[in-house]
């Protein structure tokens, strides 16, 4: 019985992983005088979050990359992390995989002796927005009925249920092998 359970939990954390966010770099690369990242995300959304977009809700994307100059003691962050938002409903579905290309910087921080890496983050989350207000007004009444107390009050738990929804998020990340400058500035 004891191995018939376990054999049970590793073919459902198997399948948990197998649908989850995943990020696929496909190339650093230089254009003229920028750097840029391409990667794809699949499996961008979920099926626990199928329903916030089925209810017309909406999900947060958060994209991360951050290009790194690996170095014997700590390394570098060559660029400020480049963040794009992007905010998917039920009319503007994801592809799946969804390609995504990011301009980096400038290259004129590459160095043809350093050698460099990318970390790429993902993040998918909701902030159920619908779902507060309902939950706020069935406690602490209609905004136009409540009196300052209860704007208060309302206040404060939509905020501490946006934020416990928000935590509620799926993340993924990926990272490069070491990369030679000399092989990012080449055109």
């Amino acid at each position: 019985m004891a191995r018939l359970s376990a054999a049970l939990l590793c073919v459902l954390l198997a399948a948990a992983r197998a649908t989850a966010l995943e990020v696929h770099i496909k190339d650093v690369r230089t254009g003229s005088s920028t750097l840029h990242a391409s990667f794809e995300l699949r499996d961008i959304v979920p099926d626990r979050f199928t329903r916030v977009l089925d209810e017309n809700g909406a999900l947060h994307l958060r994209l991360q990359a951050e290009l790194w100059e690996s170095r014997p003691v700590w390394d570098r962050l060559v660029y400020p992390a480049i963040i794009r938002v992007i905010r998917m409903t039920r009319d503007t579905p994801p592809s799946n995989p969804m390609p995504v290309t990011l301009d980096l910087g400038k290259t004129d921080r590459i160095t043809a002796s350093g050698r460099y890496y990318l970390h790429v983050i993902a993040t998918l989350g909701t902030l159920a927005e619908r779902d507060v207000d309902e939950v706020g007004d069935a406690v602490f009444g209609r905004p136009s009925e409540t009196n300052s107390l209860g704007s208060l009050g309302r206040a404060i738990f939509r905020t501490a249920l946006q934020i416990s929804d928000y935590l509620q998020s799926v993340s993924a990340e990926a990272r490069t092998k070491k990369i030679a400058g000399s092989e990012l500035l080449k055109p």
